[in-house]
């Protein structure tokens, strides 16, 4: 079984952009059994007409919008990683069902925790021991 991850890097090794920051987001797919990663994609990020940019609401300057254009990016994601990210983009993000993690790590290293995590979970999910 595997799943997908999302990162949101500017090089392909770190996770080191903050969400405010984001261009495209790195897909990964992760073998839940030995928690081996291989890159499937970059995905640009659609930017908003002018009539549409975003505003400064609550401190956050990136706005419902551009969170949501984040969601519709990942939605077949099981996690999105990003370096920093503010409570009110996080709660826009969860509200759309992507479980945002700040790792400001390289990705081998963050997605190595991440499957622990995933996997110690879905054990105790199951109740399997």
């Amino acid at each position: 079984m595997s799943y997908k991850i999302a990162a949101a890097s500017s090089d392909g090794k770190n996770i080191d952009l903050h969400f405010g920051e984001i261009k495209s987001i790195q897909i990964y797919q992760v073998c839940e059994a030995d928690g081996d990663i291989s890159f499937l994609e970059e995905r640009e990020i659609k930017s908003l007409s002018d009539s549409q940019s975003a505003v400064y609401i609550g401190g956050c300057s990136c706005g419902q919008g551009f969170a949501d254009r984040i969601s519709e990016t990942i939605g077949d994601c099981a996690y999105f990683l990003v370096a920093k990210i503010g409570p009110r983009p996080h709660r826009l993000l969860q509200g759309n069902n992507v479980n945002c993690i700040e790792a400001p790590y390289p990705i081998g290293e963050a997605v190595a925790k991440l499957n622990r995590y995933f996997v110690s979970h879905k054990k105790r999910e199951l109740h399997v021991f």
